[in-house]
């Protein structure tokens, strides 16, 4: 067994990718189109009895909105449901919501719920509870930043509604948030298709839900089995005593998984890029830093390096989203020889003897900063870095310890960096033009007001708001994207079929799920 997913996962550089962002750090007017909603799935048998067990951690919080455990955080969609669900074309679904409503000025949003949606405890879900949810996201580490728009949210008539201190024409997609029914002393409860329950020993399961709306989940419960640290969980799945778990495939914890299971990837919002130090040096030049930007091979970065875990892209959004195809003919990926012309034009002529660019006497020499916590990322530099040395580009890869790469950062002594961080789900992409990441200081002020005006959109008037900051994304490269990386679920072999997770639900549509033993 171990020899079956050891190769398997031999082709996965398991090396950590430390990143250098935190977790996402997610009235009267037009009506708002409303995508389709969720097809029921018709169940064709009742539950069935499967050793089909789950971790998670006792000594962590077990609050779906406040609790910012990954192993607990794996069963939120479970147990809990949001307004929205994003697939994994990261299109926003209606769950608890029937219809929405935006003003003409695109600050007011009313969400009508939809009706007959009770609690696991048999109580109906209202707009307050809804709303009381949501304020609590405000606050919690997990979602604050992404309801930072947010300035009041209120609710009334089987609606709630909320306004915002700036449009967003994408809204739907940050209120995936898990909507809870609060009991003093116990677990809040939820409106999917299992619920947290204890033994007579006091043992946590998850049972049945019978007042879910939806389909009949394909197990009758769900033992979860404790851990308390990563090395205990990867142990419990190798043993069997848990038979699936999330995991970055290119992660320092993946090759610790052994025996015979099966690995179904799903995109994430998780951006891998190039920064640039735009306020000095060689980088300060847009020309430039479109050269470097053309010479990067972002398919066979992932290809090789992340073991095809992963999605191409010279946009900070993900090829599967809408909003891509506006700009995949505006910002075009690897050439050489289009990088090669761009450098020259912006006065680096190469030297034939030694094959090497010059701006008049000096060569162009690079310094590429890298946390040297993670081999992943420094086998990505050492990629960059031959992919600039096809050019002349001398570039000098620096490796840092992550206490002295973000300190480094911090005071941009660098020309170029690998970054990654997690984008939340509309792709709002602020925080590394104008935000905390915005390391290389980047000062342009067009991107930004294109960038607002792009998440201000809806409707008819997105594709071309999108199209004009790709355009200019696409002139200015304030950053460089290379790439989206998947997540990986891992199951038992034989366990189940028709899995269909996504970044916020692994178990998405476990209704559908086929069991084969």
């Amino acid at each position: 067994m171990r020899r079956t997913l050891a190769a398997l996962l031999a082709v996965c550089l398991a090396l950590g990718l430390a990143g250098c962002g935190g977790p996402e750090p997610d009235p009267t007017g037009t009506p708002e189109p409303t995508p389709t909603p969720f097809s029921e799935p018709v169940p064709s048998h009742p539950p069935e009895a499967a050793a089909f067990t789950l971790a998670y951690d006792p000594n962590a919080s077990m609050d779906p909105i406040r609790g910012d455990s990954q192993v607990n955080r794996e069963l939120i969609g479970l147990v809990y449901q949001g307004l929205y669900g994003l697939d994994n074309d990261f299109q926003p679904r209606p769950v608890l919501c029937q219809s929405s409503q935006v003003s003409e000025d695109g600050l007011t949003w009313v969400f009508r719920l939809a009706g007959g949606i009770l609690f696991s405890d048999g109580t109906p879900l209202t707009a307050d509870y809804v709303a009381n949810a949501l304020n609590a996201a405000r606050t919690s580490s997990v979602y604050s930043s992404r309801l930072a728009a947010v300035t009041g949210i209120t609710a009334g008539d089987g609606a709630v509604t909320i306004t915002l201190s700036a449009p967003n024409g994408d809204l739907p997609a940050l209120l995936d948030v898990p909507v809870t029914l609060e009991r003093e002393g116990a677990i809040a409860r939820g409106t999917g298709c299992y619920q947290f329950q204890r033994r007579e020993d006091g043992e946590l399961y998850l049972g049945v839900n019978p007042y879910h709306a939806g389909g009949v989940p394909p197990f009758a419960e769900i033992p979860l089995i404790q851990v308390t640290t990563a090395d205990e969980r990867t142990s419990a799945f190798n043993t069997g005593q848990v038979t699936a778990v999330t995991t970055d495939l290119t992660g320092s914890y993946a090759l610790g998984y052994t025996g015979s299971c099966e690995t179904v990837d799903y995109p994430t919002t998780d951006l891998l890029y190039v920064g640039f130090q735009t306020g000095r040096g060689p980088c300060r030049s847009a020309m430039v830093r479109l050269a470097l930007s053309r010479a990067f091979d972002r398919a066979a970065l992932v290809s090789a390096l992340l073991a095809g875990r992963g999605e191409a892209s010279s946009l900070p959004v993900s090829p599967r989203s809408a909003d891509h195809a506006a700009g995949s003919a505006l910002a075009p990926d690897h050439d050489e020889a289009a990088a090669a012309a761009l450098l020259d034009e912006a006065g680096y002529y190469l030297d034939r003897e030694d094959n090497l660019r010059y701006d008049r006497s000096e060569p162009l020499t690079l310094t590429l900063l890298v946390n040297s916590d993670s081999e992943t990322k420094q086998d990505i530099a050492k990629r960059l870095a031959e992919d600039l040395g096809r050019l002349g580009v001398t570039v000098r890869v620096t490796s840092m310890a992550w206490a002295e790469y973000l300190p480094a950062l911090s005071a941009g002594e660098f020309d170029l960096y690998i970054g990654e961080t997690i984008l939340p789900g509309d792709f709002d992409f602020s925080v590394l033009l104008t935000g905390q990441l915005n390391y290389g200081g980047y000062q342009g002020e067009e991107l930004p007001q294109l960038l607002s005006a792009w998440r201000s959109a809806s409707g008819e008037e997105r594709p071309a708001a999108a199209a004009r900051l790709w355009e200019k994304f696409a002139q200015e490269v304030p950053f460089a994207p290379l790439c989206f990386k998947n997540g990986s679920l891992l199951i038992r072999w034989g366990m189940a079929s028709n899995l269909q997770p996504t970044r916020a639900n692994p178990f998405y549509r476990i209704e559908e799920w086929a069991v084969t033993r």
